[in-house]
């Protein structure tokens, strides 16, 4: 009984790791959300629309990961052939993105935050300033009188 449970121990265990030189679903996923932001970035820039097409752009994607455009492109291959496997990499890149731009909609909302509070205490630091004005100039004008007075 033990060795049918370690026999299909091992079996599992084969059939959930990829093979050599494959890019771990993992890595893969995060690689694709990068390399799609990459996309967006260029695509949002005319000028740079071009090098959308040439796999040159990703190069330093691939080298952040610890992979070459080669490993990359024999991972897409194998995946690709494993539809199972690339659905399963796509979702965790779209985890990844949602993930992102949650943390992003996140800061933003924050920054507006602290917008607002810098807004509304600029706006009472000026409210105060032109009522000391204010009272300045009354003061400033009951001095005057006083000399106009005296010079009479």
């Amino acid at each position: 009984m033990k060795k049918i449970g370690l026999f299909f121990l091992c079996c599992f265990l084969l059939a959930s790791c990829t093979p050599k030189g494959i890019i771990p679903k993992g890595k893969m996923a995060a690689i694709k959300a990068d390399m799609f932001l990459l996309d967006q970035y260029f695509g949002a820039d005319r000028s740079m629309r071009h090098f959308i097409d040439t796999c040159a752009i990703y190069k330093p994607v691939f080298r952040s990961y610890g992979y070459t455009a080669e490993e990359y492109m024999a991972s897409v291959d194998y995946y690709l052939t494993n539809s199972r496997d690339m659905a399963k990499v796509l979702e965790k890149t779209e985890k990844i993105l949602k993930k992102r731009e949650q943390k992003i909609l996140k800061q933003i909302e924050a920054d507006a935050h602290k917008a607002e509070k810098a807004a509304a205490k600029a706006a009472k630091e000026a409210e105060k300033a032109d009522g000391e004005a204010a009272e300045g100039g009354e003061a400033t004008q009951q001095h005057f009188e006083k000399l106009k007075k005296t010079d009479n």
